[in-house]
């Protein structure tokens, strides 16, 4: 800065995008990609719990609507995530910081899911899926908020 005054973290002199916001898209990639891969093994338990259930004449139960809105959930989040990263290389308001918020509230609420009403545990994943959404609420929210405005 021409004053001498030291540059704010989230802030960009040249009108460069920060690392920081780089490496959070590739965060949400990296995590989005995951989270298909997780889907697709959810879709799959999901497949033969049902078969298994219908070949013994088990009807589904109350817990198996909560499972699917968690899959559900888990397959907004994902979306939301790469779209955001998207929008993040991009410096978007719109993609970036709004579906980034957007995505960590939704992910927030599926992990809440997973350990109240699924019973998940509290493990590594669970940790991430309250860490990430929180970090990712205060990148995009506090820290990086001027650079995603066009």
């Amino acid at each position: 800065m021409a004053d001498g005054q030291a540059q704010p973290v989230g802030s960009s002199a040249s009108g460069k995008r920060p690392g920081g916001l780089t490496a959070l898209a590739v965060l949400n990639f990296v995590f989005g990609g995951l989270g298909v891969l997780g889907l697709l093994a959810a879709f799959a338990a999901v497949a033969m719990v049902s078969k298994m259930a219908s070949s013994m004449g088990a009807t589904g139960g109350s817990g198996a609507g909560v499972l699917y809105a968690s899959i559900a959930l888990g397959l907004v989040s994902v979306l939301l995530l790469i779209v955001s990263g998207i929008g993040y290389i991009g410096q978007k308001r719109m993609l970036g910081r709004t579906l980034g918020t957007v995505y960590g509230v939704i992910s927030l609420a599926n992990t809440v899911i997973g350990i109240a009403l699924l019973h998940s545990g509290f493990g590594f994943s669970t940790i991430i899926g309250l860490v990430y959404p929180l970090l990712t609420l205060y990148l995009v929210n506090v820290v990086y908020k001027d650079n995603l405005v066009n």
